[in-house]
């Protein structure tokens, strides 16, 4: 096997979008396909200390050796480490330790264990230029090799062959624009003006193009921070939830959210606290089509101008699955169908920053190959 070759197989395509709710992070698999794991972009000092009892006995909980210290992370912290919660977030997180962690975690998760990795990430739109510059100084700074250990497993390690930062709903656009390959599609999805709104746990971002191309000028009005997901849905279920019962007192949005991603992975809307059982469906679905109005009203048409001269509203992220459906009544074939493209069927709102970042990765190394 020659150097280039070697060089070749030990390359991992990863792109991660660690947001203030989840971290997503997809691999692209040598053979074709993607790898994906995500988990709530929080963690908490742990000690992994244990009793001496039994496992059948003692709580289990997952963690990492990162650094000098020792965490729980994503739902384990949750679950255990209430009041110790750390969280990812703040328009100066990108590239600090924190970012970088989550980011190693979700690296090790999708079973990389030495190599080169060539990584994508994202920011939003509105705070790109910023968190683009910041990012790229802290990683540098950190430099470019990451160690880190999983419980019960050896030390894994890899190097960073190279860094890439989007604004958030550029790897969407991507979704239509290339194949999985990274070639350019014969998709027709993106002529003429496009809106892309990314519906984050923090944050609501918002790109413009024309022709398939970013409208740098649209920053002015890309990013609305504290008017995502939990500000608009966990916030007020939480509050609603807090009238009923003693037993739900001390429930935060973590367990809403629990419920909402429990749901969205085909499972039910239950809700279970002590002695109470709630069925939050329709409370989601209240608030869903309240924060629908919303985005209606502020962005479409307070922004977007109705969607007047747009041909396309692209919706991703957590909350596109919530609002989809009211959007998709309102403005009816304006709003793009991810199964009814060929470069985009079956890709999740969710994954679809991602899986864009995947493609354009791939797009970058057969033009400098």
């Amino acid at each position: 096997m020659t150097k280039k070759e070697t060089a070749t197989e030990n390359l991992h395509i990863v792109s991660i979008d660690a947001g203030n709710g989840m971290t997503n992070a997809i691999l692209a698999k040598p053979k074709g396909g993607y790898k994906r794991v995500n988990f709530p972009s929080v963690r908490a000092t742990a000690t992994g200390d244990s009793l001496g009892i039994g496992k059948q006995f003692e709580v289990s909980y997952d963690f990492v050796d990162w650094g000098s210290h020792r965490y729980m992370y994503g739902d384990d912290a949750i679950a255990y480490a209430r009041s110790g919660l750390e969280r990812h977030q703040g328009a100066f997180r990108y590239g600090d330790e924190f970012h970088r962690f989550l980011i190693a975690v979700a690296i090790g998760k999708l079973g990389i264990t030495e190599g080169q990795v060539d990584l994508t990430i994202f920011a939003p739109p509105g705070m790109f230029a910023d968190a683009k510059r910041t990012t790229k100084k802290r990683f540098a700074e950190a430099g470019g090799h990451v160690a880190i250990k999983f419980k019960r497993k050896k030390a894994v390690s890899w190097q960073y062959s190279d860094l890439t930062i989007w604004p958030e709903g550029i790897g969407a656009a991507a979704c239509f624009a290339l194949d999985e390959t990274g070639q350019p599609a014969n998709s027709n999805a993106l002529d003429g003006e496009t809106v892309i709104l990314d519906l984050g746990m923090y944050t609501l971002d918002a790109l413009q193009m024309s022709e398939g191309n970013f409208n740098p000028e649209s920053l002015q009005h890309a990013t609305w921070e504290n008017d995502g997901i939990r500000a608009n849905i966990l916030e007020p279920i939480l509050r609603m939830l807090k009238k009923q019962s003693s037993d739900l007192q001390l429930l935060t949005t973590d367990d809403v959210d629990v419920v909402l991603r429990q749901a969205i992975n085909g499972g039910n809307y239950l809700l279970r606290a002590g002695q109470v059982e709630v069925d939050l469906q329709d409370l989601f679905a209240k608030y869903s089509e309240r924060y629908a109005e919303r985005i209606a009203n502020n962005i479409i048409d307070g922004v977007f101008n109705g969607l007047r001269g747009v041909r396309s509203l692209v919706l991703v992220g957590g909350g596109a699955i919530l609002v989809d459906e009211y959007l998709r009544n309102w403005f009816g074939e304006k709003v793009l169908d991810f199964d009814a493209s060929p470069t985009t069927k079956n890709i999740n709102p969710v994954d679809a920053n991602c899986i864009g970042g995947i493609r354009l990765a791939k797009m970058r190394l057969k033009q400098f190959a």
